[in-house]
């Protein structure tokens, strides 16, 4: 995964990847064969982990709030 350049690319990126994940999850919930093997589903869980280091990359760099 490449670093993002702000927030917002970071969000972009986040929004197209949390997209990915449903999209192939639902591929897998409406085939009635389900013949699908474990590269499937490692790419899947790939981009999950992406997701999840742009959210903590989002909170690590996110602006400061004052009180």
């Amino acid at each position: 995964m490449q670093r993002p350049e702000n927030i917002h690319d970071a969000l972009r990126h986040l929004h197209n990847l949390t997209m990915s994940i449903a999209t192939d999850i639902s591929k897998f919930m409406d085939d009635d064969q389900m013949q699908y093997d474990h590269d499937y589903f490692a790419n899947i869980k790939a981009t999950a982990l992406d997701a999840h280091m742009l959210v903590t990359w989002i909170k690590d760099n996110r602006p400061k709030e004052s009180n």
